[in-house]
């Protein structure tokens, strides 16, 4: 049966990787090798190493400048995001609440909101059968909400970089995203230009599948642990970009590290559990020590408790103890120091 399920594994494989939903991935031709030698990060000695076959080379940079400037960016767009959400559902709740006033025969009340050239107002008459609106729009870029809204109730906060003074999320976030753009633009020329940046990885794109699965199989490099890690039909997001950044003896070491590491936790992690084992057999324990026959005395169901529940869950807290430290040694021997 094993071996049945082992072939026809192998097939369902080889299936996969022939059909045309793989093979027409930029992926399935790519080839990413790690712990490239710094004399091979170059484009042209690549294509003399793989010959003709080649199609496209990357090489990946570090530039811990433009990874600030990208992650301010994204926590200005999901800021930008957050706050024209919020500004929506208020426009929504005002203009609901006016809707009902205007259908009482109610004169809803307008906001009054600044703008630069003074203070301006606007008037809105409601009916019954709906709500005609006379309308002076205050200075406030692209905002429908403003026929809703004062001015000082958008969504505001107060950066450190305006010494704590109030400004419109909006209008602020809009005006630093186009900064960022014009500042990552300039960041990804400059590093571009650049040479000492470079990663120790490459992506090799061949023009077959074929030609990529015989670079993957065949060795590269005359020396051991250079360029040997290789992986093929990976995408963007299943790559950690962090740890390309290591060098082959980094990885050595760290490997070994952590293994020694699992296997002190492994021998000390035994204590414990020992304990927990003691505990429940701790009838047997109270019998044979003296300072323990205080137990006896307790009634059956508390014993029972003590010998069938206390264990259990004590063993689950100690289990479920142990992914976190190994998650935790995993993170500070493998993040690479310096990079984001």
């Amino acid at each position: 049966m094993v071996v049945r399920e082992c072939v026809y594994c192998v097939n369902l494989r080889q299936a996969y990787l022939l059909s045309p939903f793989f093979t027409n991935r930029l992926s399935s031709r790519t080839v990413l090798f790690t712990c490239v030698p710094q004399p091979y990060l170059q484009e042209a000695k690549l294509r003399k190493v793989f010959g003709d076959s080649v199609k496209r080379v990357w090489m990946p940079r570090v530039d811990d400048d433009l990874d600030d400037l990208v992650k301010e960016r994204d926590q200005t767009a999901l800021r930008l995001e957050r706050a024209e959400v919020k500004l929506i559902k208020l426009a929504n709740a005002a203009r609901l609440k006016a809707s009902q006033a205007g259908a009482h025969g109610e004169a809803p009340a307008t906001p009054d909101t600044a703008s630069s050239t003074g203070n301006k107002s606007y008037e809105k008459k409601g009916s019954i059968s709906g709500i005609e609106a006379s309308v002076s729009l205050p200075d406030v870029n692209g905002s429908i909400a403003a026929q809703w809204l004062p001015a000082e109730s958008r969504p505001y906060h107060r950066p450190i970089a305006n010494y704590g003074r109030r400004v419109d999320t909006i209008k602020w976030a809009r005006l630093r995203l186009r900064t960022l753009t014009l500042k990552i633009k300039k960041a990804r020329k400059q590093a571009l230009a650049r040479t000492n940046n470079l990663m120790p990885v490459v992506f090799v794109e061949f023009a077959t599948q074929q030609d990529a699965q015989i670079a993957y199989q065949t060795l590269s490099h005359h020396r051991p642990l250079h360029m040997s890690h290789r992986y093929i039909g990976v995408r963007p997001f299943e790559i950690v970009w962090d740890s390309l950044s290591l060098r082959w003896w980094s990885r050595v070491t760290r490997k070994f590290t952590m293994q020694a590491t699992i296997a002190v936790l492994v021998i000390f992690w035994s204590i414990p559990c020992a304990i927990v084992g003691m505990i429940s057999n701790i009838a047997f324990l109270a019998d044979k020590v003296p300072f323990l026959h205080w137990v006896l005395d307790l009634p059956q169901a508390i014993l029972g408790v003590i010998q069938g529940l206390l264990p259990a869950l004590a063993l689950s807290l100690l289990m479920s103890i142990v992914p976190g430290i190994v998650r935790c040694k995993l993170t500070s021997i493998f993040a690479p120091a310096g990079y984001h």
